[in-house]
């Protein structure tokens, strides 16, 4: 049952390239190991009793045709799990599994199952929006991602991003404060006009 007041979640930026991570499930799953991957994860094990075709072909070497057990776990030693298209009481048997070696649980639509939430998330380049509602909204951060993708943060900001990080880099090496280089920052961004007050 899912509380009548939604946590407050804590956002982070995590690097997954050599975090242990188990993908569970179904259909769900795919997204989640396409994302994965995108963001350069080596250690992903992806447990699917009746996977589909795609992810077959997606998680290659990786495929367990079936749920993890405990053993899995114990040897794995997840830090990450994924579950999706899981009905709660497995959800929730493999979530306790989890715990027990100190892994963070996603369980896809079941927020009470949950131990963190994946927001909205606009990429251009190193620039990374993400839109969340706690879990509460999915929808709605989907609909305001779209909307600062259209709007806002068009393909151009990839160069922008670069452009501020060669600049910062050299204001490092001339000896400019923590303080001065977001004086700096400030000032180049104003002055190319990127983020313009309505």
């Amino acid at each position: 049952m899912e509380p009548a007041q939604p946590k407050l979640m804590f956002p982070l930026v995590l690097d997954v390239t050599s975090l242990p991570v188990l993908a569970i499930g179904g259909a769900g799953v795919l997204a989640r190991l396409a994302a994965l991957d995108e963001h350069g994860a080596k250690d992903v094990h992806v447990f699917a009793p009746s996977p589909s075709d795609e992810l077959t072909g997606a998680a290659g070497a990786r495929l367990q045709r079936r749920l993890p057990e405990a053993s899995d776990f114990d040897a794995i030693h997840p830090k990450l799990v994924f579950i999706a298209d899981i009905d709660d009481a497995a959800a929730a048997g493999l979530r306790a599994q989890a715990h027990v070696v100190g892994a963070l649980v996603h369980v896809q639509d079941r927020v009470h199952l949950c131990d963190f939430h994946i927001p909205a998330r606009l990429r251009r380049g190193h620039l990374q929006v993400t839109v969340s509602t706690d879990g509460t909204a999915a929808g709605l951060a989907r609909h305001i991602r779209e909307y600062l993708e259209t709007h806002i943060f068009g393909p151009e900001w990839a160069a922008r991003v670069d452009e501020i990080a060669a600049a910062r880099r050299q204001w490092k090496q001339e000896g400019l404060s923590f303080a001065d280089l977001g004086r700096a920052v400030a000032d180049l961004v104003a002055r190319r006009g990127w983020l313009k007050k309505p």
